[in-house]
């Protein structure tokens, strides 16, 4: 061991680390945590095995005793791999070590490398998903505290960047809402594809398992608490390009969130912006910045997932029943996707528990706006003595002409005589009021609050168990071999 720890991967930067990984994260993909994963696939495989009568339950029992990480010689495990250039037998063979002489030949026992590191990397995915989990429904349940909150807030709603329509500020909080949900159910529904063992052998045969092939099967994932494939899936890797493709689509929605935050926070709208506290700099030369610059990580670390998404698909190519080009693929893109996404899940609940709302501002720019957000009402009160293209033709003159000359919209339209000689201003100044024209935003609102609330458990919200590097130091740090 030494004293120095180099890193370089942004996800274990002693100074950025925070802004794309979560100490969580980073203690699922620590690669002593993920030996000690094999090693415990090894030794359910082995206690399985002892349980048919495959091997002795001596050889299971000291198997299971040894199969400790801080047991084995990794200075010697990691000379192995420069020699072997193989993955796991070195491995395997300072397990050996420190058996039972006896022991030796029933380590690993008709299993192939990919049996034991496939099984303990969807081990790896299913700790990784209980944090997903938690962190989206504490998402969600904020999410739908704002959009109850405001679910009458009279909101200018947008299309094009441009002012559109009245609406209200629940409604869009909803929209969010709803997307979030959907992310959660897709996670949900892909646990049953996902959370699948391997042990299938060389070339998915099970030859070497003998008879007793599927029981063992059957035990080995009863032990790990997985799922039984029903075939080898070695070279089949549409499971993980699934995966990454939810991460893809999660962090995606997250981003979303995040970009319209960002830019609500405009100078010039004003209406929202991320969390500030006082010694948060937005620039070294323009003191009077601002910056969203936690909602853009979370746009940054969105696009990020995305190319890892796209790696995952080409993942699906594979020659024969097995090559490494797909599972190395993947120990770098699921740790990283995942580690990218549980830093902005952890940005996002800064981000909406302490969100500023400028109900002021967003008033102002509503009344501000109000003729111009309200033509489809005046198009339809209008049309009905006009009809309704007339009506259009009219006030799309109109607006365009104020548009043009910075003049007051109905001081326009009431230069034309069919609206002057049929109408007042005041009657029309009514119709123009942009709190009578977001129609069903509150309904629509409440129903995609009371579907979220009767359809996910909350309770969920619970941390999982904290898992620390078996190795770790008492300051959670990890020694270097």
């Amino acid at each position: 061991m030494t004293s120095c720890n180099p890193v370089s991967h942004i996800t274990d930067s002693r100074f950025y680390a925070d802004a794309y990984s979560t100490p969580e994260s980073k203690r699922i993909f620590c690669d002593l945590y993920r030996y000690q994963r094999w090693l415990d696939v090894e030794a359910a495989l082995a206690s399985a095995q002892a349980e048919l009568g495959i091997i002795p339950q001596a050889a299971a029992s000291d198997i299971n005793a040894r199969a400790d990480i801080r047991q084995l010689d990794l200075a010697a495990v990691k000379k192995g791999l420069k020699v072997s250039n193989h993955s796991l037998i070195p491995l395997l063979q300072a397990l050996a070590h420190v058996c039972a002489s006896n022991t030796a030949g029933f380590i690993h026992y008709g299993a192939t490398t990919q049996d034991i590191q496939d099984t303990a990397q969807v081990l790896e995915i299913r700790d990784a998903l209980q944090i997903i989990y938690r962190d989206l429904l504490i998402i969600i349940r904020r999410v739908a505290e704002l959009a109850e909150k405001n679910s009458d807030l009279v909101f200018i709603g947008r299309t094009h960047t441009q002012a559109a329509l009245p609406m209200t500020l629940g409604l869009k909080m909803a929209v969010w809402l709803d997307e979030l949900y959907r992310n959660h159910q897709r996670l949900k529904e892909m646990e049953k594809r996902l959370l699948v063992s391997q042990l299938f052998g060389g070339v998915g045969t099970m030859d070497s398992f003998g008879h007793d092939a599927f029981q063992l099967l059957k035990i080995f994932s009863r032990k790990l608490d997985l799922s039984l494939a029903i075939t080898a899936w070695h070279s089949s890797r549409d499971r993980l390009a699934e995966f990454l493709s939810v991460l893809g689509l999660l962090s995606g929605t997250l981003a979303k969130i995040a970009d319209e935050i960002r830019g609500l926070a405009r100078s010039e709208i004003g209406e929202m912006e991320e969390p500030f506290h006082p010694g948060k700099i937005g620039s070294s030369t323009m003191p009077h910045k601002r910056n969203p610059e936690m909602c853009e990580q979370v746009v940054v670390l969105a696009k990020l997932v995305k190319a890892n998404s796209l790696l995952g698909m080409d993942g699906l190519l594979n020659e024969h029943e097995r090559d490494y080009r797909s599972v190395r693929l993947e120990w770098a893109t699921i740790a990283d996707s995942v580690q990218y996404v549980c830093s902005s899940l952890s940005l996002m609940k800064l981000i909406l528990e302490n969100l500023i709302i400028h109900r002021a501002r967003i008033s102002s720019n509503v009344k501000r706006a109000a003729p111009v957000i309200c033509t489809e009402a005046l198009m339809f009160y209008l049309g009905k003595n006009l009809g309704k293209d007339r009506a259009h033709t009219l006030i799309y003159n109109a607006t365009m002409k104020a548009a043009e000359t910075d003049r007051d919209f109905l001081d326009i339209l009431f230069e034309q005589n069919e609206i002057s000689n049929f109408y007042s201003q005041r009657e029309l100044e009514q119709v123009l009021d942009p709190s009578k024209h977001t129609g069903m935003s509150r309904m629509i609102t409440d129903n995609v609050l009371q579907h979220v609330r009767d359809n996910l458990d909350f309770n969920d919200m619970e941390p999982g168990n904290e898992r620390q590097c078996p190795l770790a130091s008492s300051d959670g740090s990890c020694p270097v071999v």
